[in-house]
């Protein structure tokens, strides 16, 4: 039986949006050339499997504008409104959103050029394999599958450093993630997933992402998830409390941030002969 982890609630206020604005133009600024080799380019039908509140679609839309196309899948309404609401303030024309999940996108199979899987896998548990292998099943010969993932234990802090209790957080959250089931460390392991699909692999880089500390502090993945860490018995209100004034104090800490390593593999299908 498959695995996967239920979304977080989505909170998606200004400071939430400038956070997802800015790790998209991160990529966009240190993964341009590595969209560009595994065939992110004018013209190009891509697909982005959990997608979210569209951030990275809408960056991948603007280059493959206006004769390409790109289909976000995204099982949590709230972020398909989100991303719906990300498509119309910035008009891009191409971009569009569907509810589907890694496992079940619905699309057809052999069809796109680029299928990207980003930040998502180490929420599917048992499902990767069957994740993976879906969505190497929507390329056509010659297309791309582009994995990104962040392993537990690899995030690190600035020279600032981090209140304790938010670091104390932050090591909860990786332990409450365990205990449903997540794959906390499949980044490391996005080769041999690569490999098992019978793709040729491209590339595979390492790629650091530095976030100001005071865009982490009350919004993010880990904030999102205490009523789940609260519902489950992971986290009390004392708990709660004491994180969120950690999270306070490293916010008011000049100069703090998080480096994030990105763990990146492209594996390209094998054109027809």
């Amino acid at each position: 039986m498959t695995q996967q982890t239920p979304a977080h609630t989505l909170i998606m206020s200004d400071l939430e949006r400038q956070r997802f604005r800015l790790m998209a133009q991160n990529a966009v600024a240190s993964e341009s050339q590595l969209w560009a080799t595994a065939g992110i380019v004018p013209g190009a039908r891509v697909v982005d499997i959990g997608s979210g509140p569209g951030a990275v679609l809408v960056e991948m839309a603007r280059i493959v504008a206006p004769d390409g196309e790109v289909i976000g899948v995204e099982p949590d309404h709230r972020a398909r409104n989100a991303a719906d609401d990300e498509i119309a303030a910035t008009r891009v024309a191409c971009a569009r959103v569907i509810d589907g999940t890694a496992t079940a996108t619905g699309l057809p199979a052999g069809d796109f050029d680029v299928v990207m899987v980003r930040h998502v896998l180490h929420h599917l548990g048992s499902a990767v394999p069957e994740a993976v292998a879906h969505a190497a099943s929507l390329l056509r010969p010659g297309g791309c599958l582009y994995l990104v993932d962040t392993p537990a234990g690899q995030i690190r802090e600035g020279a600032a450093g981090f209140d304790p209790d938010a670091i104390d957080f932050g090591e909860a959250y990786v332990a409450f993630h365990r205990q449903r089931g997540s794959d906390v460390t499949v980044g490391l392991r996005l080769g041999q997933l690569i490999a098992d699909t019978g793709l040729h692999r491209v590339l595979e880089e390492t790629i650091d992402s530095v976030v100001p500390g005071h865009l982490l502090a009350s919004h993010g993945p880990m904030v999102e998830a205490i009523p789940a860490m609260l519902a489950a018995g992971a986290a009390t209100a004392a708990d709660v409390a004491r994180w969120r004034a950690g999270l306070a104090r490293t916010a008011a800490t000049p100069g703090v941030t998080l480096s994030i390593p990105q763990f990146i593999v492209v594996g390209r299908r094998q054109p027809l002969i």
